[in-house]
């Protein structure tokens, strides 16, 4: 329904142009450049072009053209150039945008799932120049947080830090009830222009002078109490998500670690005496009764322990350790709290260090996190094909969007293409120089195309062990003999297993164009040699598969135990080459 704005005091501001155009500003990750921008300027400050512009304090982007003709062109520049608004500005909610035309401006507000704007402003006319004058007008009286900016976010300039206040409840009555985090690094930027906005980072509470770390992740998520969509209870809350894992697990001694929330909770602004909800409405301030704009809910969430990135690890014995970690994990959640990760990915998968007694056989844990996009395996039965994942991982059926409930298998199968990829493009940064481009080709289709051809490449890969071998384990790097064997037990499990084997529907299809596509084709087509076999179609092995789950994730996870077990040999050898100044023999 309506949401009236309640009065206060603003303090104006000066909406002033920076000097010059068509410059690149700092902050900026590529070498495009702009062809002005708006910066906001005290109302003391003189009345004169600003000096050299940065992304960082850039309010709004202008893009200029001198034909009405190109304004699709200007359109599509500003919407490229304002992600970089948002990649330099942790603090904006969203961002606002100029486009002049000849004479015609228009006016644009980026939200999470798109771009709203004005009609056109001739300023040719005395009535365009009258709406453009009072929009700026507008902007120069707005509150902060209607111009775009989260004000529980302060920029702490000599720390080099933010200090960002999260509600302690998710209750209105609690009012003021915050908790403050002082920032010591930064995980995540949010460097795409729609979506999450998902910002990670190292925090420490502000109060606590022992300087305990944990991970504060604000993002506008896609809650489950939608109000204007019919799946309500199919939509992930990663707040809920974390609740029920921290009740299933609370007392439990566990041989694996888990994201612990600390607390969650909806953001919350102060406008004009009053605290709201920061969401979709306060954006807008009102429902104008759009049925198809999404829904998101500004979400603060802050969680322990604290880990680092995968590619930390020193050697192919860690990674496996730490993968080892995150699928037991993925493992217990699934069965304790009966929810489905969905999302294994590189950047899910963090590592921890171990300073146990045992760290010189497991120097190393692994933390399975982000559960925005885990949903119950009850609920996950609407058949509708639903995506979700990070490209290069996503299962067969989820980049087709194949009707059906999503399962671990699907899961597993990320896992697969993890360990592939990590394999081939190297664990860790000393690894990279050791690519093999020339057996790359195969592997390198996993982030190019449509998700349809993405599916149909990983199909023919995967349909026989003759077939995953030349075009995928021949890209290995040499020296990951463990990693080989684990990708072999786990493609094994998922596209060998008795009663559904391959991935193909129907081999006689297939297209090669190219040296290694005719090298699987060959197989594919003639798997005993001499004359080719007839067309003999055949259910989907994947969808058969399902009707295995529990034996093939059985067979799963005493391939990743016993790979965990071998490579905590391989860690033990490795401290004890170090210490004495040894080479390991692997």
């Amino acid at each position: 329904g309506k949401r009236k704005k309640p009065s206060a005091a603003i303090e104006p501001v000066l909406i002033l142009p920076y000097n010059g155009g068509d410059f690149k500003p700092e902050g900026s990750d590529d070498r495009t450049k702009i062809d002005g921008a708006l910066a906001l300027c005290k109302l003391s400050s003189p009345i004169e072009p600003q000096g050299s512009p940065n992304y960082r304090d850039i309010f709004a982007i202008n893009e200029l053209k001198r034909q009405e003709s190109e304004s699709l062109q200007a359109f599509t520049q500003l919407v490229e150039y304002t992600r970089n608004i948002y990649a330099n500005q942790d603090h904006r909610r969203f961002a606002w945008g100029l486009t002049m035309c000849g004479t015609k401006v228009r006016g644009c507000l980026f939200h999470h799932d798109g771009v709203r704007a004005t009609s056109t402003m001739d300023i040719a006319s005395s009535g365009g120049r009258e709406r453009l004058v009072t929009l700026l007008v507008h902007w120069s009286f707005c509150s902060s947080t209607r111009l775009g900016y989260d004000t529980n976010m302060t920029r702490l300039k000599e720390e080099n830090a933010w200090e960002i206040r999260c509600p302690d409840h998710d209750d209105d009555s609690k009012r003021n009830s915050f908790t403050s985090y002082i920032t010591t690094r930064t995980i995540l930027n949010a460097s795409s222009l729609f979506g999450r906005h998902t910002r990670c980072y190292i925090a420490r509470r502000k109060d606590d002078t022992s300087g305990t770390e944990v991970v504060l992740k604000d993002s506008w998520s896609l809650p489950r109490d939608l109000k204007k969509q019919s799946a309500i209870s199919t939509v992930p809350d990663e707040a809920r998500n974390l609740q029920l894992i921290k009740e299933k697990f609370a007392g439990e001694n566990l041989n694996f670690s888990y994201p612990q929330v600390v607390t969650s909770s909806r953001a919350k602004l102060s406008v004009g005496g009053k605290y709201i909800i920061d969401d979709t409405l306060a954006i807008y301030e009102y429902d104008d009764g759009d049925e198809e704009q999404m829904y998101r809910v500004h979400s603060l969430i802050v969680t322990t322990p604290v880990g680092g990135f995968i590619k930390r690890v020193e050697h192919q014995g860690e990674l496996v350790l730490v993968l080892s970690d995150a699928m037991e994990c993925h493992n217990a959640i699934l069965e304790k709290c009966g929810l489905l990760h969905r999302d294994i990915s590189v950047n899910n998968i963090l590592v921890i260090t171990n300073d146990g007694d045992d760290s010189l056989r497991r120097p190393v844990k692994g933390l399975l996190i982000d559960y925005d996009h885990a949903i119950s395996v009850d609920q996950d039965s609407t058949g509708n094909g639903t995506r979700s994942g990070t490209l290069p991982y996503m299962s067969i059926h989820n980049l087709e969007g194949a009707p059906g409930k999503r399962s671990a298998l699907d899961d597993w199968e990320s896992l697969l293409y993890l360990i592939c990829w990590l394999g081939t493009f190297g664990i860790n940064s000393k690894d990279r120089d050791n690519i093999n481009k020339k057996k790359t080709a195969e592997i390198e289709k996993w982030r190019h195309g449509t998700m349809q051809d993405i599916a149909e490449c990983k199909r023919r890969q995967m349909n026989s062990m003759d077939t995953f071998s030349v075009s995928i384990l021949a890209g290995f790097q040499e020296e990951y003999f463990v990693l080989k064997l684990l990708a072999t037990k786990i493609y094994m499990a998922l596209f060998q297993h008795d009663g559904c084997k391959g991935a193909y529907l129907d081999t006689d299809d297939i297209v090669a164009t190219d040296s290694f596509a005719l090298a699987i084709a060959a197989v594919l087509n003639n798997p005993q040699g001499g004359q080719p076999s007839s067309k003999q179609p055949k259910p989907d092995p994947l969808v058969v598969r399902k009707e295995y789950e529990k034996e093939i994730v059985d067979d799963l996870l005493k391939a990743i135990r016993a790979a965990a077990a071998a490579s905590e040999d391989l860690c033990m050898r490795q401290a004890t080459a170090q210490g004495s100044g040894t080479a390991p023999n692997q």
